[in-house]
């Protein structure tokens, strides 16, 4: 036909969107209620914020054997967990290590040697070489690297040092500069006042550890008070005069042990050179036809042997 067919009905498609489901009303908030859910969560307590703080710290022990060794009296297992209590007051400790040449007297016996590596302290030799000490460089090399690895990660670090040597005191200074703390363990009376001015905290090796001398009382309380570093300081320079006027009471001054070792030096020099110059004098009266001394009575006279 001319014109067109009307169009069939179409059934309503399945896939049409439906009206969602009607919910019912939510019932409103008391009044109390309302300005409680539009205030900020409240702050942190000063004590909560420390203790964050502390968790977040990483700790690590870095010790110089050459420099602070443990007597025979002491038992080095005593120690290690002495100084574990002294780091955990700083933070979480992660690392330990004890550095030293095992070819010096002084360093680590082997019953001490099996203890501090049975708790948990890596051992690190430090040969020789060259007539030079590497101790000093790879404790600098591996507490910078320790220090600057969290502080890459915006990580909180404390680095304790046990050491004498005033050498470390510009590395202490250079990490107080990017916010590490620094602790540093020493035997009073030995430590070079540089050291002791460039740390936060101090400890006496003696009596913070050992717990013996120094006004001290051996098995006193494990957390000794956090001294600081003019206190460290003063108690040095104490012990230095107190050891200086001992030496002078006892006639054993710098001056008169100087005085002992260059004449004793003499002696020996003049002892190897006469030793030296015998056989010299010997074969110069010969040469020169000396009459040879007449032997003893009753003594058997020599034969001379002709050299060809």
């Amino acid at each position: 036909p001319p014109w067109p067919s009307p169009r069939p009905p179409t059934r309503a498609s399945p896939w049409r969107k439906r009206p969602p489901p009607r919910l019912p009303p939510l019932l409103p908030l008391p009044p109390p209620l309302l300005p409680l859910l539009a205030l900020p969560p409240p702050p942190l307590q000063p004590q909560q914020q420390l203790t964050t703080a502390f968790e977040s710290t990483e700790v690590g022990l870095f010790w110089d054997y050459e420099n602070l060794s443990v007597a025979r009296s002491h038992d080095a297992a005593d120690i290690s967990n002495r100084l574990r209590a002294l780091s955990l007051r700083f933070g979480r400790l992660v690392e330990r290590r004890v550095y030293h040449d095992p070819s010096k007297v002084s360093s680590v016996a082997p019953n001490d040697r099996s203890r501090l590596d049975s708790a948990g302290f890596t051992l690190v030799d430090c040969p020789t070489r060259n007539e030079k000490e590497t101790v000093d460089k790879k404790i600098i090399v591996d507490v910078m690297h320790f220090a600057i690895t969290r502080i890459s990660r915006a990580q909180a670090v404390c680095v304790v040092l046990l050491t004498n040597d005033g050498d470390y005191a510009y590395m202490l200074s250079r990490l107080r500069d990017l916010q590490v703390k620094v602790v540093v363990v020493y035997l009073a009376g030995h430590a070079a006042d540089a050291l002791l001015h460039a740390c936060d905290h101090a400890f006496s090796w003696r009596a913070d550890v050992l717990m013996v001398g120094e006004g001290g009382n051996e098995g006193g309380s494990p957390e000794p008070p956090v001294a600081t570093a003019a206190h460290a300081a003063a108690a040095n320079s104490r012990a230095k005069a107190s050891a200086k006027a001992k030496r002078l009471e006892s006639g054993q001054s710098g001056g008169a042990k100087a005085e002992k070792q260059r004449l004793r030096r003499w002696a020996e020099r003049q002892v190897a050179g006469a030793i030296r110059k015998a056989p010299r004098q010997a074969c110069g009266r010969l040469l020169a036809g000396a009459a040879p001394q007449k032997a003893p009575k009753g003594a058997r006279p020599r034969q001379k042997r002709m050299d060809s």
